[in-house]
């Protein structure tokens, strides 16, 4: 990818509560459903879908989907789905463990943004994801999201999967 136009995304707000929000830049939504390939899925869920980046990039590329985009997360989970992408909420960093932890509980398809330390933080927690399956390791690069401390990357999962984990960089 190129830079300049990661650069050019808009890629950061102030909330209301002056905390920074890193919405999902549609350059990288657009690369994060790419991963998913051509499959059929009746339904994807975006857990925690911010302003919607995410939700409408799933339904330009699977306009025949059902895209599920809850207003409270813990709430509205209640079933399985075909797929789930995300970028949940990374402050404080447990709520997004947690969230991956219970999307993994409800697909065998996951393609998540996470803090980079997700994966090497805790090695209860590697050993939770690997055992899932990791098909690919995607570093971002920190421009991705300008302001932000946290380094990036996208957990490609896909449950049973036990195969050569890929790490690579955007």
């Amino acid at each position: 990818m190129v830079y300049q136009e990661m650069e050019e995304e808009k890629t950061t707000e102030i909330c209301d509560v002056g905390m920074m929000d890193f919405q999902t830049p549609e350059i990288i939504c657009e690369y994060m459903i790419s991963l998913l390939g051509d499959g059929v899925y009746k339904n994807i869920l975006e857990p925690t879908p911010g302003e919607g980046n995410l939700v409408r990039a799933i339904k330009k590329k699977f306009p025949e989907s059902e895209v599920i985009e809850p207003m409270d997360f813990y709430k509205e989970i209640l079933t399985t789905y075909d797929a789930i992408l995300m970028n949940p909420p990374f402050s404080p960093p447990k709520q997004a463990y947690s969230i991956l932890d219970y999307c993994m509980s409800k697909s065998n398809r996951i393609i998540a943004l996470m803090p980079h330390v997700t994966i090497i933080n805790s090695s209860k927690r590697t050993k939770r994801i690997f055992d899932f399956g990791v098909i690919s390791i995607i570093h971002l690069p920190r421009k991705i999201f300008q302001g932000s401390r946290v380094q990036t990357c996208i957990l490609n999962m896909k449950k049973g999967y036990h195969g050569t984990t890929i790490y690579m960089n955007y």
